[in-house]
């Protein structure tokens, strides 16, 4: 991959107050799922929670929106192991049952070592089938993050609901702040999404109010991937995509998880 972007620039008291809502929520995982904490700085680990299907599925690291915490996953996660998928959900640090606090920076940093955590839980309990990563909303940026360092390990990338900053990071530049270092944070981050060409597959929302259709029309046109779809799930918002487009979503999971598979061993 090409020179890392400074995420440090997003790392602002303001910033974060407005992209990070932690929820240091945690309770006993469900019968067949088993949590990790993941080391990922002296005296600080990231909570994941491991919801098993078979050895033989395909599995999905799973980064989540902003709002949510693993636990809620409890509850989605059926719905994944019943389209035949097994799927790693990760935390951020002060959500859940992690330590730590949550800043742009450390939540990239993290994604790598939770991807590296992720293949030495499949090599445990020996699911040595394909691998995915899969961002819903703020999450998208860690799955970006991750499949622009392990594409080679990878079958594809899933975004929900995101955008993974393609545009938009210049409001954030404080009037008084050097413009040029914003402009090259920008730079720099439309770099790594052109990178990656891997496989993608975007679900969005029509009416989604946080993130807007067009910013994910715009991120397809950016990302680098040859093999790339959007699937957009009519009369959804942001938060109830899933539950409006249940039948459509899933379809277009499997359809590519397993389609990606089959292209793959030809």
């Amino acid at each position: 991959m090409a020179q890392q972007p400074d995420y440090s620039l997003l790392d602002r008291p303001e910033i974060i107050s407005i992209m990070f809502h932690p929820r240091p929520e945690w309770s006993s995982p469900p019968s067949g799922a088993t949590d990790h904490l993941v080391p990922v700085a002296e005296g600080v680990a990231v909570a994941c929670r491991f919801y098993r299907n078979d050895k033989a599925a395909p599995s999905i690291l799973y980064f989540h929106g902003n709002g949510e915490v693993v636990r809620d996953h409890d509850s989605i996660a059926p719905f994944y192991q019943r389209s035949g998928l097994n799927l790693f959900v990760a935390d951020y640090r002060g959500y859940g049952a992690s330590g730590g606090l949550p800043n742009f920076s450390t939540m990239l940093s993290d994604a790598r070592r939770i991807f590296e955590a992720f293949r030495e839980t499949l090599v445990t309990e020996s699911c040595d089938a394909a691998h995915f990563v899969m961002g819903r909303s703020l999450g998208a940026l860690s799955a970006v993050e991750v499949a622009a360092h392990f594409g080679r390990q990878l079958r594809g990338l899933i975004i929900e609901s995101g955008a993974a900053g393609t545009s938009g990071w210049s409001r954030f530049a404080p009037s008084d702040g050097d413009p040029s270092a914003w402009q090259e944070l920008q730079r720099l981050h439309l770099a790594k999404v052109q990178s990656i060409t891997i496989p993608v597959l975007s679900i969005h929302a029509e009416l989604d109010e946080l993130i807007p259709l067009a910013q994910a029309v715009e991120l397809q046109e950016i990302i680098g991937s040859s093999q790339k779809q959007l699937i957009v799930i009519p009369a959804a918002g942001h938060n109830d995509i899933m539950h409006v487009g249940m039948e459509q979503y899933f379809t277009a999971l499997r359809k590519f998880i397993f389609g990606t598979m089959r292209d793959q061993t030809r």
